[in-house]
């Protein structure tokens, strides 16, 4: 049980550590590590997308102040129809587009000490940060020599629902956006339709009679990965749900230690939140690693990805990990 809520939480559990220098961490990315690189949050998106449209004389500012409290799911549909209805495309990539501030001060340093992590990322964002890897990036080599100054590169980004698959997994330096990408307007997942149809009840387990490509992936990644979720506050924990329900099945808690993990942030006096959060999580074997945001609020995530970076170091690349993953797979 969780006893206080620190800063930072440094006592990192074996399991990530083993799991980071085997090359086996998936960090698992949502909305609040964009928002630290300047993105909008989702409520900011959503207003976005409506005021393009007062801007551009389809909605008056008396229509907007009335619709501008509704859940940001919701104005993002009544925006998709004024879309339509005036043959208007919204420009997503520009609402997405961080502030220059934002992504000097903080945005570009806490990419590149995610991408020390990892080299493979899911993501439920729409925006590209993760879509390159930083300049200035520094990760040990494949032989475990001192760090090297890598070039600026590409990852290979898998956004439509056909990409995401376990095959693509094991392409080295991806992105996954599970619910799709600004480079590709009809991959995005934006209307509660939208995420109903994604996570269209499957299992594969022969409980029916079509296959959901992504519902397959993520069963399979929660099985042969260890996880890491970064930037899921409580405004998120609605995506984060679809994700955790639909890809790993509850089982009774038990004493040992979990699989993966899920960074959150927490004021101090939130500390019974914080466990009763710890106890739905770990239904499903994810622990909760809590951090407090009473001193730098949601800007405080950016420290513990630092503090992330410098701890979990991964190991030279061997062929045993993808050899120990089949084995799971056939078993």
């Amino acid at each position: 049980m969780i006893d206080k809520i620190e800063a930072i939480p440094r006592d990192i559990p074996r399991t990530l550590r083993r799991a980071a220098f085997q090359r086996q961490l998936i960090p698992f990315i949502g909305a609040g590590v964009s928002q630290l690189g300047g993105c909008p949050g989702w409520d900011k998106f959503a207003n976005g997308a409506l005021q393009f449209f007062v801007g551009n004389g389809k909605l008056s500012h008396a229509q907007y102040d009335q619709i501008r409290a509704l859940s940001s799911r919701v104005k993002l549909s009544l925006a998709l129809e004024l879309e339509a209805q005036h043959g208007l495309p919204i420009d997503f990539k520009c609402l997405l587009t961080p502030s220059d501030e934002k992504r000097r001060t903080i945005g570009d340093s806490v990419y590149q000490n995610l991408s020390r992590l990892a080299t493979t990322f899911v993501t439920t964002n729409y925006d590209d940060w993760l879509d390159q890897m930083p300049p200035g990036v520094v990760t040990p080599s494949e032989t475990s020599q001192p760090a090297q100054q890598l070039p600026e590169i590409s990852r290979r980004r898998f956004c439509k629902h056909s990409e995401i698959t376990l095959e693509n997994l094991d392409i080295p330096n991806a992105v996954f956006h599970i619910h799709g990408s600004v480079h590709d307007r009809k991959s995005m997942a934006l209307t509660t339709v939208d995420y109903l149809e994604r996570y269209s009840s499957h299992r594969i387990n022969g409980t029916t009679d079509r296959e959901n490509p992504l519902l397959t992936f993520l069963q399979k990644l929660f099985e042969i990965k260890n996880v890491l979720f970064i930037g899921y506050g409580l405004s998120e924990l609605e995506v984060l749900e679809y994700v955790i329900q639909k890809g790993i099945e509850k089982r009774a808690v038990t004493t040992e230690e979990p699989r993966h993990y899920v960074l959150q942030g927490f004021y101090s006096h939130e500390i019974e939140l914080a466990r009763s959060l710890e106890r739905y999580f770990l239904q499903f074997g994810i622990g909760l690693l809590p951090f407090s945001r009473d001193q730098r609020g949601w800007d405080q995530l950016a420290d513990v990805i630092s503090f992330f970076a410098m701890e979990l170091l991964p190991g030279p690349a061997l062929a045993l990990p993808g050899r120990l993953e089949m084995e799971k797979l056939l078993s």
